[in-house]
């Protein structure tokens, strides 16, 4: 049996079904560290030799590290369609613009495209991950449930360290780390967080914030896509970026995003509250529409369980709703995504119906409604 720590501490659940800090607001937080090998050229240029080079120095150095066999390492090219979307909904390949795929067609590949073809190297426990020859050379990424920046940081600088002292890195006194964006020039961190804040959506105050965001280096931008009623973010869900590298040290970009996710923090608050108080009929007409959608429908589209799933942490935030927590929630959201709907068809042994069990996308909105039943199943009204 492995003795790493993954295998010793971990109670079996993904990393996004944990309690995370402020998670009634803060769903996941994300580090990116960009860093490119010295002496070779940006992966969009590499030959395949050099490629190849550099994936051989990055899983050299992988498994160097005090517990090697908590990496997986995985070429993208080897992998199946499901598992390349699974990775895609995990945070683990980047996806593509909300824009150019559909929530709705588990037949629409979601990842995004590359120049090459990356290696990927995922920590058993899938709170960390490194892309190897995607847009930079290597793109180490940790992830963890609510607001929890500062740990994020600390598994990528970890992680970090360690290739540092077997691989030299591309950097300027000027400039810092050079990477292929010169928005990431500096200390090639990006952060990103997800928010769910339909009570900033319903009071119409989201708008009257983002002023202050953009001015703090931050953008926010709708997690899964567009709707216009209310106008905003499908089931209010956002995410939180940084939108430079070069303003600062790792700490102080840090601490401005923390700063600005607090205020974020408390103007939801307040926001839900003030629906709850003012808009209680609406509040209600929202819940009990969308319970009754969880609990009785036969088929559910991915963007109908993203607007239920943002309703019920609506209701469970107003004390309208017991019985289900945030956290079970949170990891519901990546539970009735396409693929891993997918990966549930193909594990089961459920029998769908004669006119369901043909069709794929029906059996997909099929199994994703028993889960989302199976999920609100304990939910009572307190109403």
């Amino acid at each position: 049996m492995s003795s790493h720590p993954d295998t010793l501490t971990t109670s079996g659940n993904a990393w996004y079904a944990d309690t995370g800090i402020d998670n009634d607001v803060v769903l996941s937080s994300r580090v990116r560290l960009a860093r490119n090998l010295a002496n070779f050229v940006f992966p969009a240029g590499a030959c395949k030799e050099d490629a190849e080079r550099i994936q051989s120095l990055v899983y050299d150095a992988f498994s160097k590290t005090e517990y090697p066999d908590r990496y997986q390492h995985i070429c993208l090219d080897q992998l199946d369609f499901s598992s390349r979307q699974l990775l895609a909904e995990r945070g683990i390949l980047p996806e593509k613009k909300y824009s150019e795929r559909s929530l709705n067609a588990p037949e629409t590949d979601i990842v995004r495209k590359f120049s090459g073809v990356p290696g990927i190297i995922v920590r058993t426990d899938g709170r960390l991950s490194c892309l190897v020859n995607a847009e930079d050379h290597i793109r180490i990424a940790a992830f963890a449930a609510g607001n929890d920046i500062t740990g994020a940081w600390h598994l990528c600088k970890s992680i970090d360290n360690d290739m540092q002292k077997y691989l030299q890195f591309a950097a300027s006194y000027d400039f810092g780390f050079l990477t292929t964006s010169v928005a990431d020039s500096g200390s090639g961190m990006k952060i990103s967080l997800r928010l769910l804040l339909p009570g900033l959506v319903h009071v119409d105050r989201l708008q009257g914030i983002l002023p202050k965001i953009q001015s703090q280096h931050l953008e926010l931008v709708p997690a899964y896509g567009e709707v216009t009623a209310p106008p905003g973010a499908l089931g209010a869900c956002y995410q939180l970026n940084t939108t430079g590298a070069g303003t600062g040290s790792e700490e102080d970009q840090m601490a401005e995003c923390e700063a600005a996710v607090q205020v974020l923090c408390g103007e939801e608050r307040a926001a839900r509250e003030l629906f709850a108080e003012t808009r209680t009929t609406m509040l209600k007409h929202i819940l009990y529409r969308m319970f009754a959608v969880a609990r009785y429908s036969r088929f559910l589209e991915c963007s109908e369980a993203i607007e239920i799933v943002s309703a019920l942490y609506m209701g469970v935030s107003a004390g309208f709703l017991s019985g289900i927590s945030y956290s079970d929630l949170h990891a519901l959201l990546y539970r009735i995504r396409n693929a891993h709907i997918d990966y549930l068809r193909r594990s089961s042994t459920f029998m769908f119906e004669p006119d369901v069990k043909d069709n794929i996308r029906l059996m997909i909105s099929r199994l994703r409604a028993l889960l989302v039943q199976e999920s609100v199943e304990n939910v009572q009204t307190c109403i």
